[in-house]
């Protein structure tokens, strides 16, 4: 027994206080387990949204009629003003972009306003990639290789035989 109390005496063993290590470990655990978790909610919530299937609300017949004639007068106001030198052919391509949109938002219910080529595509509505398309080059680009009359006119008729 002698032995052993002297070994105890040699050996000392002074404990830390818990609070006392750096707080670094404790951080980095926090940031190990949180980037996992919040990349996992975000994936989450990206997923979600975006295997949602597109809605078209329902319109009236009677609101369909409505809903063309507004749009087909729009379309002929950016015809006369392009006409009449009011409007630049650029401006008129940007003005015919936006009036085709908000009618297919009018006349469906999809947000199509903001869209890009690309998205409008996987909408599949094809008669508004179409118009969408020949009205995007001539948006963005100085030289502008289309006639902005003719593409007024299939968006007219897009607006008269849409269902």
């Amino acid at each position: 027994m002698q032995f052993v109390t002297k070994i105890q005496d040699k050996f000392t063993v002074n404990l830390q206080d818990m609070y006392s290590y750096s707080p670094i470990a404790l951080i980095v655990l926090t940031i190990l387990i949180l980037i996992p978790l919040i990349a996992f909610i975000v994936i989450t919530i990206i997923r979600k949204y975006e295997n949602k299937p597109i809605e078209i609300k329902p319109v009236a017949i009677k609101d369909k009629a409505i809903i063309k004639d507004q749009y087909n007068r729009l379309i002929l106001e950016i015809i006369e003003k392009y006409n009449a030198g009011e409007m630049s052919d650029k401006d008129a391509y940007q003005r015919l972009s936006s009036v085709i949109r908000h009618f297919v938002y009018d006349m469906t219910g999809i947000k199509v306003q903001n869209y890009t080529l690309s998205e409008i595509a996987s909408v599949n509505i094809p008669q508004l990639y179409y118009l969408i398309d020949e009205c995007y080059e001539p948006e963005f680009s100085t030289e502008i290789k289309r006639n902005i009359l003719e593409t007024c006119e299939k968006a007219r008729k897009v607006i008269v035989e849409w269902n």
